[in-house]
């Protein structure tokens, strides 16, 4: 299948803030501890929202949607995931489940 010009800049969308979010969270779990409530439900809130982005962003990838450059930050993305589990579950975030092996 041939990915749209408008799959592909959701999809370039969704692989941006998923890397920011990802980029920011060992910061973020580092800080926990010390942010309020509404900070931390916020954060909460927020990567609960990516992470339910991930699956249609691994099928966009999987049609074709990223170019070679954008597929390497896609798999690093989902390697980096992969590794923060303890992080992820320690702040009782919404677990990365729906990750698609690349």
């Amino acid at each position: 299948m041939v990915a749209t010009a408008d799959t592909q800049q959701r999809a370039l969308m969704s692989l941006r803030t998923i890397e920011l979010m990802v980029h920011d969270l060992p910061d973020v779990a580092a800080d926990w501890d010390h942010l309020s409530e509404g900070e931390r439900e916020s954060w909460s809130l927020d990567w609960g929202n990516e992470m339910a982005a991930l699956p249609r962003l691994a099928e966009a990838v999987a049609d074709g949607a990223l170019d070679p450059h954008d597929r390497a930050r896609y798999d690093r993305v989902v390697r980096t995931l992969a590794d923060a589990g303890h992080m992820v579950e320690r702040l009782r975030l919404r677990p990365p489940a729906e990750l698609i092996q690349a």
